[in-house]
């Protein structure tokens, strides 16, 4: 595999497990003893959800699309 494809996949990966993260902490830290959770941040787990889904969803169709090709051999279209 080519060096772009690595690091395309790799940074993406990265950066999905870099939002669930931040989303656990910014829903774990941020409790109000007196009201609760307020509403963006029992939202941000959700909203990471959806951003690690869309994340996980462009690194298959990358690997679909360009990863298979150059693993046997075809060149890609530019």
């Amino acid at each position: 595999m080519r060096p772009t494809t690595i690091l395309s996949i790799a940074s993406a990966a990265l950066f999905a497990v870099g939002c669930v993260v931040l989303s656990i902490f910014a829903f774990v830290v941020h409790k109000d003893a007196d009201h609760g959770v307020k509403w963006h941040f029992w939202l941000a787990p959700i909203l990471t959800l959806g951003i690690v889904a869309t994340l996980v969803q462009l690194i298959g169709m990358y690997w679909l699309q360009v990863g298979r090709k150059e693993v046997r051999g075809r060149r890609v279209s530019e």
